[in-house]
Order: C-alpha cells, then structure tokens, then sequence
C-alpha cells in the first residue's frame, strides 16, 4: 500500500517564490558589478552597460540565476514557490524582450 501524498510544509508560498525571483538576479547583478568592475563606480557601471547597449546581455545573464531557486523548489515538491520564481522570471523575460527591440 503506498503512502498518500502530503504537501511540503512551509516554504510553499507563491509570494516567498516570488520574492527570491526577484531577490537571486539583483544579487547577481551587484555580485557580477563587485567581481567584473572592481577599479569603477556602481553609477558608472550602469552608465557604461545603458551607453553600450550591454544592459540587455546583463539583465539575462543575472535572471539565469533563477534557475538555482527554482530547481531547488521543483526538487523538493514546493511547487507554489517554484510558480512564483517561474512567475517573475517570465516578467524579466518580457521586459528584457522589451527592451531589446522597442528600446534605443
């Protein structure tokens, strides 16, 4: 006789998905800036990526940290926070669609 299914307590939530969507590319962002760009400002930095058109490679290279919250949820049966993580991730994905071919 096999078990019943029992959902994972705690850490379940769409808006804790949701928010370490959001959380896991900013840090990536700044950790990218701190190890890459030691010798310049943060200000400069963007500046740099907005003049050179890079902010688009950035901003996907730092939402493919996503991947590391949303294995971890799937894995263990967390499934309304790896709706959460897939949620943001799909907004980055639109915004960075905007912003490579409606943007300057």
């Amino acid at each position: 006789m096999s078990a019943a299914y029992t959902e994972p307590s705690g850490l379940n939530k769409f808006w804790l998905g949701f928010l370490l969507g959001v959380l896991f590319p900013v840090v990536f962002f700044v950790l990218y800036f701190m190890f890459r760009f030691r010798d310049i400002s943060f200000s400069q930095y963007l500046q740099i990526l907005m003049h050179t058109g890079k902010y688009v490679h950035v901003i996907s290279l730092a939402v493919f940290s996503n991947l590391i919250p949303f294995m971890f949820f799937m894995r263990s049966d967390r499934f309304k926070s790896g709706r959460g993580v897939m949620t943001i991730t799909i907004l980055f994905v639109i915004a960075v669609f905007v912003m490579k071919f409606f943007l300057p």
